[in-house]
């Protein structure tokens, strides 16, 4: 990547950062996608950007610890381990990343899901789920947390629609809670992928450093706004995410 490429990278890391520090995720389908365009293979792009999604999620929790005091411990750790879980996975699939029919079908469930948050207002108003929702969530959350693994943090969206739609959480709860299970989930990637020749340092040293500041200041937006605004956000995320899938692929 050229000097001039790095520095397009960071800006757009900046700004996307800032919005998926807000909406809970987002940012990974502008940067990973740049990545290719600007030579990183897919593999490299997934595996480097880890580092960016990893700086992500403790710029944004920085700049919500005003908010942690709303989230159950009780709710946050199951998430926690089952991020670990799927962390443990996913350093063997990216490895040979071939995902062209899944991107599109996700950008497709990504756009059919955009009127339900609407007109549910998912997030804005919780609810206590009951037990048949907790299992068919906690399946939905595996997949989820799976598919983000795979596909780069641009995917934390559903992990927050799965926490907020179906276990019942508020935009800033799941907020809080997706976070705290990325930083698992990311750091244990990580660790799989450090030795496998597909991260470039300079590349990922620039998107930390970008992403962190930006997530931080997203962070900070989002307990300030309140979940109505954080919903707001994160609707236009989820659709520039689906067209980023389908015309991606």
């Amino acid at each position: 990547m050229s000097e001039w490429g790095l520095a397009l990278f960071a800006v757009a890391g900046f700004i996307s950062s800032i919005m998926s520090g807000i909406a809970g995720g987002g940012a990974a389908f502008i940067t990973t996608p740049l990545a290719i365009f600007l030579g990183l293979t897919p593999g490299q792009a997934v595996a480097t950007g880890k580092f960016s999604g990893l700086s992500v999620t403790i710029g944004s929790l920085s700049g919500m610890r005003k908010a942690h005091g709303k989230v159950s411990k009780a709710r946050v750790i199951p998430v926690m381990v089952l991020a670990l879980a799927v962390g443990l996975v996913v350093p063997f699939i990216i490895k040979s990343l071939d995902s062209d029919v899944y991107r599109i079908a996700l950008g497709i469930i990504l756009l059919l899901m955009i009127p339900v948050v609407i007109f549910k207002k998912v997030g804005v108003k919780p609810h206590h789920p009951q037990l048949w929702q907790k299992w068919v969530g906690g399946a939905l959350l595996t997949v989820s947390l799976l598919l983000q693994g795979i596909f780069s943090g641009g995917l934390g969206t559903l992990v927050n629609i799965v926490l907020m739609g179906i276990l019942g959480m508020t935009a800033i709860e799941a907020n809080l809670t997706k976070r705290w299970s990325a930083l698992i989930l990311n750091a244990t990637i990580i660790a799989g992928v450090v030795g496998s020749g597909l991260v470039l340092w300079h590349v990922a040293a620039v998107g930390i450093c970008s992403t962190f500041a930006g997530s931080f200041i997203g962070g900070r937006l989002a307990v300030r706004k309140g979940d109505v605004f954080i919903m707001r956000v994160m609707i236009v995320l989820m659709f520039v995410s689906a067209l980023a899938l389908i015309f991606g692929a």
